[in-house]
């Protein structure tokens, strides 16, 4: 029954890899979605709409109704990654299966797997904050830049519309990703207010939010706007390169926190294919359980409380 069982969940495991991957290789943005939908209007009339309503898409609909999935949801638009919550999920729960799985299989150690597979169902959590982070990261060091090209669009006689749109095109990423994401947005009928506002929301900078900030300003009294971006502008560069010394002068102490992090995980892996059985008496239901969870929660601490130290807020 324990082969069986383990066969089941492997095969499960299997098939929320698949899928789930192949969403994230396949899948198209939603505003390319919307207008797809636009586009195939001829061939959606031939059928009924509820006829044709996939498991798949009435289930993520329940999903985005839930309270729950809204920071899910949000940390996926803020990482431009193109999953539903659904199929994030899904992930998740192929990384928990798949190390239990394999672990009970091949040693019939079921806590040791389940430790394993909670590390593992984290990984996703971590790897998506990691690519909000550089994201944003990588936006704010290119807006005083992106506020040049702006500068130089109302300058040639360019609307500020036109301004943003232009962007689009000279722009590096993530910078053009978002602003043609704003412009499909206004396009599609949103005022241009409500798009800055998504764009504030899509990516975490003070800076961003001061410029929507002067753009809302300024379509109510008006006023000189190339100059007042200009001269934010080189307020964001002082910031940005400000930003850049203090990451120089943490840098060794970053990297210590991820050595010690890590660490502890790579000897414990080292020392379990040196000997196992020695290993794993620590994953049994005795004493020993409190080692494995301690070290894990003190080389969290550790490594939070570092981060903490290091994050020098400008």
């Amino acid at each position: 029954m324990m082969y069986v069982g383990a066969a089941v969940l492997a095969g499960l495991a299997i098939f929320l890899s698949i899928l789930g991957l192949n969403s994230l290789i396949t899948a198209s943005s939603e505003v390319d979605d919307r207008l797809d939908a636009y586009a195939t209007m001829n061939t959606m009339f031939n059928a009924s709409l509820d006829d044709q309503a996939r498991l798949g898409e009435r289930v993520n609909s329940y999903l985005n109704e839930r309270g729950f999935t809204g920071s899910i949801a949000a940390a996926l638009a803020r990482a431009d990654v193109k999953l539903t919550v659904l199929e994030y999920m899904l992930i998740k729960l192929a990384l928990l299966l798949t190390p239990l799985i394999l672990l009970w299989l091949f040693t019939g150690q079921l806590i040791g797997g389940l430790f394993l597979g909670a590390v593992f169902f984290f990984v996703p959590d971590l790897w998506l904050r990691q690519r909000e982070a550089k994201r944003s990261a990588d936006f704010a060091q290119q807006l005083p830049d992106t506020l040049a090209l702006i500068v130089s669009g109302l300058r040639a006689g360019f609307s500020l519309q036109q301004s943003l749109l232009n962007v689009a095109k000279e722009a590096p990423e993530p910078t053009a990703t978002e602003f043609k994401r704003l412009g499909q947005e206004v396009q599609l009928g949103v005022a241009l207010h409500e798009a800055l506002d998504g764009l504030v929301r899509r990516i975490k900078s003070p800076d961003l939010d001061m410029i929507v900030s002067v753009f809302k300003i300024h379509s109510r009294v008006g006023g000189n706007l190339s100059q007042v971006l200009e001269t934010v502008s080189t307020t964001i560069r002082e910031r940005v390169r400000l930003r850049r010394e203090v990451q120089v002068i943490t840098a060794q102490q970053r990297y210590a926190s991820y050595v010690l992090g890590a660490m502890p995980p790579i000897l414990g892996l080292i020392l379990l294919s040196i000997n196992p059985q020695y290993m794993l008496e620590m994953f049994q239901w005795n004493v020993f359980l409190c080692i494995p969870i301690g070290a894990t929660v003190m080389t969290v601490l550790g490594f939070l409380a570092i981060r903490k130290i290091v994050d020098i807020k400008i």
